[in-house]
């Protein structure tokens, strides 16, 4: 994978290679073949000793910059919807491949601190202004959306003017469902000695065909748990409960049939750091919002588009 330079001619070469067609056909992110008047910039940024897999679409006038980044297990292949929602509302979209995740480098879906994640986030904005237009707005899903809070303490709030102009937090996690009951013990019984733990069958969306596809199909799915990530979203918790509270607007999304973050909690600890925080249930959604099924998820993006407008 070439180094990503933020110059679409030769970012866009590569993307042309068939191996590379083949990959965007297959995840059906092949936005600059499906629509008029798109570049496609893909290669790879270094970031503290990852090797990170990161794209941009641009279209020809965009009116800013929508920045996606996923959850756990996830990668930008199955994103396509958040990618599209953006490129419809007229925004440029830049999306990366998390450490260990998709086709960046690093221990499969492990990391010794979230830190990490919003430090790779922060060397991708600063790389992607000389190219992207401002203003920028951002879209986490789940630990994606945890990534997007570390980096609005660590990085945004110390800035005279923040960068990220709106940002949308979709079932974010502080903590997964069921850890304060059971999870919590189990890891201090474990951790010790145990690297990984199988994972479960997807129950996080009520669309059969994104269900199918995770757990069938798609061959950039971890099949089992790190249990070094598990110990870095307990220390992330524990961060996030000390962190000062903002007086930063932003959106939250939530699902009510959501089966995997504990979001009653998260809300709760959410609420109290931004206080000016809107929240926004969606009944019946599940933990996968961009992902769910097409009524769901329209619900989903018009919450969100109007964040983005400002209503």
């Amino acid at each position: 994978m070439p180094a990503l330079r933020f110059v679409p001619d030769s970012d866009a070469a590569w993307g042309s290679d068939a191996v590379v067609q083949a990959y965007l056909d297959f995840y059906a992110i092949n936005f600059a073949q499906t629509r008029v008047g798109i570049t496609h910039g893909f290669g790879a940024v270094d970031v503290g000793g990852f090797r990170i897999a990161t794209h941009y679409w641009l279209p020809e006038n965009p009116k800013g910059t929508l920045v996606v980044v996923h959850g756990y297990y996830d990668h930008v292949g199955i994103f396509g919807n958040a990618i599209e929602f953006g490129l419809q509302q007229g925004f440029a979209v830049l999306a990366f491949d998390l450490p260990g995740h998709g086709l960046s480098s690093g221990e499969q879906v492990a990391i010794d601190a979230f830190d990490h994640y919003a430090d790779v986030l922060s060397v991708i904005l600063v790389a992607a202004q000389k190219l992207l237009p401002a203003p920028y707005f951002a879209m986490g899903q789940s630990t994606g959306g945890s990534v997007l809070l570390n980096y609005l303490w660590r990085y945004d709030s110390a800035r005279p003017v923040p960068l990220l102009a709106r940002i949308a937090l979709c079932a974010p996690l502080i903590l997964p469902r069921g850890w304060r009951f059971s999870g919590r013990f189990l890891y201090a019984l474990v951790h010790s000695f145990i690297k990984r733990m199988p994972r479960g069958r997807s129950r996080n969306s009520h669309n059969p065909d994104f269900i199918r596809f995770v757990d069938e199909q798609d061959c950039l799915q971890s099949r089992t748990l790190s249990v070094r990530w598990v110990g870095a979203m307990k220390a992330w918790d524990q961060q996030f409960r000390r962190f000062p509270p903002l007086e930063r607007s932003l959106l939250v999304v939530q699902g009510t049939d959501d089966l995997t973050v504990a979001w009653r909690y998260n809300l709760q600890q959410i609420q109290r750091a931004l206080p000016n925080a809107r929240i926004e249930l969606i009944p019946g959604a599940g933990h996968q919002l961009v992902n769910e099924s097409s009524d769901l998820r329209a619900q989903v993006f018009t919450a969100i588009n109007r964040h983005f407008q400002g209503d």
